[in-house]
């Protein structure tokens, strides 16, 4: 990443802050009424809203503010800003820097931690990046009760498909890679995130690789770059898991050609080291083919 863009990055994090800090929060009731809340804050199972207190007289320029509570129940939904590091932190992740991601995503997490199942909360998103962010360290001995958490937490549907993509990828993990096939595909059929998407095709990949179903695995990780070229974090893995498959299938022109597009566009990224190690194994597979030992 270019020095011009990180500088916009930070920019961006530091105006979204701003405006989030300035926008405060709207509370919208089950009955329709919309509450305007300076700030939130948890009380066992009520919402206290700081609010403007009916007809109080300004004061020094300010107005006389109090609490109001609400129960969890009363709450159609809570419009939290959205946190900016839901943009950057993904950046962070696909230049190879999980750990500054991570340090990113620590106080929206301890933030929302108060309003887990509060509708309307960011929780769940934040808690998904920061499983990407440990399973790009090699974390997934703290990744996986995240995973059980927003799984056992999540409502919402399109939240509750993207946790499945991270349960498909423990069970892979774990050798179980025909049912983390059934269940990425799950998630392929049912979800409309393009990032859902995008993640349940990679894990379906790696599942296909490991079972030596080279055709599948490559028809798997291509879908990123053929149909969510725009979701960047998952073009250099995709590009790999393809290459891979190709080297399998002793197809070399096109396992160079996704490895070498990995170098190119995405050099910065902890994939661009690994393609040059897969380049080296297709120079010596070519080398052995054309020169066979006596």
């Amino acid at each position: 990443m270019s020095r011009r863009v990180r500088y916009y990055l930070t920019l961006s994090v530091l105006v979204l802050a701003i405006a989030a800090a300035a926008s405060g929060q709207n509370i919208i009731l089950k009955d329709g009424r919309k509450i305007a809340a300076k700030g939130l804050r948890r009380q066992g199972n009520v919402i206290m809203a700081t609010v403007d207190r009916p007809g109080s007289e300004e004061v020094v320029g300010t107005k006389a503010m109090g609490e109001v509570g609400y129960s969890i129940s009363q709450i159609a939904k809570i419009e939290f800003p959205k946190p900016a590091q839901l943009t950057t932190a993904p950046y962070l992740i696909l230049e190879g820097k999980p750990g500054e991601a991570l340090a990113q995503i620590e106080p929206v997490i301890r933030y929302y931690d108060n309003f887990l199942d509060a509708p309307g909360s960011w929780w769940a998103e934040t808690a998904l990046l920061k499983v990407e962010a440990l399973v790009a360290m090699g974390n997934r001995k703290d990744a996986e009760p995240l995973i059980e958490l927003v799984a056992r937490t999540a409502t919402d549907p399109e939240t509750s498909l993207a946790v499945k993509v991270y349960v498909g990828s423990t069970l892979a993990r774990r050798g179980d890679h025909a049912k983390a096939i059934e269940l990425e595909d799950l998630v392929l059929a049912g979800a409309t995130n393009p990032a859902t998407l995008a993640a349940a095709a990679i894990f379906k990949g790696e599942s296909h690789l490991a079972l030596k179903q080279y055709d599948d695995a490559v028809l798997a990780f291509l879908q990123i770059p053929v149909f969510y070229p725009e979701q960047k974090l998952y073009v250099p893995p995709s590009l790999l898991g393809a290459g891979r498959a190709f080297f399998a299938l002793e197809d070399f022109p096109r396992a160079r050609e996704a490895l070498n597009q990995i170098v190119a566009s995405y050099g910065s990224t902890p994939q661009a080291k690994e393609a040059q190690t897969e380049l080296a194994r297709i120079a010596r597979r070519e080398k052995a083919l054309a020169d066979p030992a006596p």
